[in-house]
């Protein structure tokens, strides 16, 4: 698509933060943390460098965009220590006068202790909808922001769950807004794309459900996600009005490729979207696509 005037909105696309914490208290490993934590001791922490948040939060400032979309995994086993450091990670984003939507990740709800005690809400007070979620926002142009809930805790797999009735409220929400609209999840509804290939044990359940409701919808939908850690943005294979982005993770080291971290930016144009890759590869670049 070719820009020729001023888009209507412009949004800014975070995925996997994953701010970890080794935890050393044994009481505090009797679920799935243990498997988890061992991942954060032996790859995670080597992999997820989070000196660079505060540099990277700069960077999103600088692009002069102002409002962001996150799409979870602020943590890694959700334990109270990372949230706090993701809280102040997002607290560092308003200061920066940035407005900020979110969704909780799967690393969010990673035990069933964490969802029971509502970690995730408790943390972001004030940034998660009075409501829940699903929830419908309007950008500063009037572009519809579907925020789409798709996870849950497991025993010992990562899959999400896009419920019947979660999918059905977000058809109602969808129903008032006009054209072009985002709508915006934790986890791809397309399980292979150029990017990446999602294992049946990482994927959404009920995805095609949620899908078909997207492509039966007549609305111009661009549906941006995280959970994969790789970039992708391809048309949807079977409904012409959908388009599908995820965005690689924010300060995820890429060595194969030379990166340390990306984000995307998003134009809402009158005739649909216009996607553009940041990437940190020594410093910062940023590519159409």
């Amino acid at each position: 698509m070719t820009e020729t005037k001023l888009p209507v909105d412009r949004l800014l696309h975070v995925a996997d933060l994953h701010f970890w914490r080794v935890v050393f208290d044994p009481l505090r490993l009797a679920n799935k943390r243990f498997l988890g934590n061992l991942n954060v001791a032996l790859r995670r922490r080597h992999e997820f460098r989070m000196e660079r948040a505060k540099p990277f939060a700069d960077a999103l400032a600088a692009t002069e965009v102002r409002h962001v979309v996150l799409t979870g995994d602020f943590t890694s086993t959700s334990a109270e220590e990372e949230f706090e450091l993701a809280s102040e990670f997002v607290r560092g984003l308003q200061r920066r006068g940035l407005t900020l939507s979110i969704l909780a990740g799967n690393h969010d709800v990673y035990t069933f202790e964490a969802r029971r005690k509502r970690r995730f809400e408790r943390c972001f007070a004030g940034l998660v909808p009075d409501t829940g979620f699903p929830a419908r926002k309007a950008l500063p142009g009037g572009t519809g922001l579907i925020l789409m809930p798709t996870v849950c805790p497991n025993f010992l797999t990562a899959r999400g769950r896009a419920s019947q009735v979660d999918i059905e409220a977000a058809h109602r929400l969808l129903a008032d807004c006009t054209s072009p609209v985002i709508v915006a999840a934790h986890y791809p509804v397309l399980h292979r794309t150029y990017g990446y290939a999602s294992r049946v044990s990482r994927r959404l359940r009920n995805a095609e459900a949620l899908r078909r409701m997207l492509g039966a919808s007549g609305k111009r939908i661009l549906y941006v996600c995280g959970h994969v850690h790789r970039f992708s943005y391809v048309q949807d294979p079977e409904y012409a009005n959908v388009a599908h982005l995820s965005t690689g993770a924010f300060f995820r080291d890429d060595p194969e490729h030379g990166r340390q971290g990306e984000f995307s930016e998003i134009h809402v144009c009158d005739d649909g979207f216009r996607v553009f890759r940041h990437t940190h590869e020594g410093e910062w670049r940023r590519q159409a696509c």
